[in-house]
């Protein structure tokens, strides 16, 4: 099983090797390679050590390639490529914001699959529609079903690497007498990548399943260079890398199971995205290297600081002077953020009680003053509706308005236009070209999102 796995793999490797370098992506097989590389951390983690097609796929599957996927998928692209490009892109940008952003558009998506979603986020929600799919079985079995279901299963084990946790323990009796309706029906059938999926799925569920006799079949269908057919069956013409891909990678994924038995690498780590932080610390990297004109550096000064945590009052040395209204905009923009308000105000010389303060906005003056400040009272229903219909209809300046009062309040629930739009925000902060002022603006408000939609990381770093 070894040796046929191999030959299959070498396979793969001929025809990624193939492609062009570098691959652009709107090529016909970018959907194949993408595919490619996402079983190639499910191939890795059932030895135990790297498989080899992991260090192929990275030979074409570059950062670039994601991100420019990423850009389409950020831009309504839902075609199947596009998608397994997204999936495939933790193996070369775990850390790429706009890859993160992609991902987390998918999975506010209700549109696309429920298995893709379930790969990008844990939501409660979408296990326990998972577990409904996984336990019922239909009234007629097609190809793309088992495909669903298999695909299903293999998210919520991580293709081998955990046990989820399901509603009763009933669940998982029922579950395996669905797969082996499934695997009736891909014998019948005659379909090589459904008898693979559920050889690989069974084994998930039972260590010690017998699952000999559909290995035995898939094995005889292997051509002579190492592919397999979409159909169970002797054969020795070869095949190209979009028609056979599928059936190939799924056979090699039952022979690893088969040979390896279990999952013999680490887990999988899920590390926590925050894409709009990243964004906003790329664009504070962009302006630092920019020439800070002197009536500019005050703000500019407090906005890296707000975007970096470093102190650039320090490193810049704005004038120490700042008129009512340039208070009531430090204020406003250091709102809720307690390090670039002390750095701001030891710069000031500002005290609790300062009188320049006076008539500015109380909480906001009382923050940079470093008095008290409450921030305890749910989100109103009506700021949620006001904030979710500006995002709707795209005004940007509406919306940061409802972002600003959404400050006063604990944190609330958002909804999905709201998250694409803070979304197209981060995108447009990758414009090339910007002036200075529209820069230091795109950061304003990428820093104020950031404080709503990713607090964990400022209370980490504090």
């Amino acid at each position: 099983m070894r040796l046929l796995s191999n030959r299959g793999l070498e396979w793969l490797r001929q025809r990624i090797m193939a492609l062009p370098d570098p691959c652009p992506v709107n090529h016909p097989d970018i959907g194949a390679l993408a595919l490619a590389g996402q079983i190639a951390p499910v191939l890795s983690g059932l030895r135990g050590r790297i498989s080899p097609i992991e260090v192929i796929v990275l030979r074409r599957l570059t950062p670039e390639l994601v991100r420019q996927g990423a850009l389409r998928v950020l831009d309504g692209a839902r075609d199947d490529a596009m998608i397994r490009l997204t999936l495939a892109g933790g193996l070369v940008a775990p850390t790429d914001p706009l890859w993160q952003l992609a991902c987390e558009a998918l999975a506010d998506d209700p549109d696309i699959a429920l298995a893709y979603r379930l790969a990008l986020c844990d939501d409660v929600a979408l296990l326990e529609q998972a577990e409904t799919v996984l336990t019922t079985l239909p009234t007629r079995i097609t190809s793309d079903h088992v495909a669903n279901v298999s695909q299903l299963l293999m998210q919520l084990y991580r293709h081998g690497a955990r046990r989820p946790r399901l509603s009763h323990p009933r669940a998982f009796t029922l579950i395996f007498d669905h797969l082996q309706a499934l695997a009736d029906w891909g014998r019948d059938a005659r379909c090589t990548a459904s008898v693979a999926r559920m050889a690989f799925c069974l084994r998930l569920l039972d260590d010690d399943h017998p699952v000999g006799d559909m290995m035995s079949e898939l094995i005889q269908a292997q051509r002579p260079d190492g592919s397999f057919p979409v159909k169970l069956g002797f054969g020795t013409a070869d095949q190209t890398f979009s028609d056979a891909v599928q059936p190939t990678v799924q056979v090699a994924m039952a022979l690893h199971m088969a040979a390896w038995k279990r999952w013999r690498g680490p887990a999988p780590i899920w590390l926590q995205p925050h894409p709009v932080q990243t964004v906003a610390r790329e664009l504070a990297d962009r302006m630092a290297v920019m020439d800070i004109p002197a009536d500019m550096a005050l703000f500019v000064a407090t906005s890296l600081t707000r975007a970096t945590g470093e102190n650039w009052l320090v490193r810049l040395k704005p004038s120490r002077h700042a008129t009512p209204a340039d208070l009531e905009r430090l204020a406003r923009a250091c709102f809720r953020d307690p390090i670039a308000a002390r750095h701001v105000r030891g710069w000031l010389g500002l005290t609790r009680q300062d009188t320049r303060l006076i008539g500015l906005a109380s909480a906001e003056a009382a923050w940079l003053a470093g008095r008290t400040v409450a921030i305890a009272s749910p989100l109103p229903d009506q700021l949620c509706q006001m904030w979710d219909r500006a995002a709707i209809a795209g005004n940007v300046e509406a919306f940061m308005e409802c972002a600003r009062i959404a400050q006063y309040h604990s944190d609330g629930p958002t909804t999905p236009a709201i998250r694409a739009m803070t979304r197209r925000l981060c995108v447009e902060a990758f414009t090339q070209g910007a002036s200075l002022p529209r820069m230091l603006q795109m950061l304003d408000r990428l820093t104020q999102l950031s404080r709503l939609f990713e607090p964990e990381a400022k209370a980490a770093a504090a």
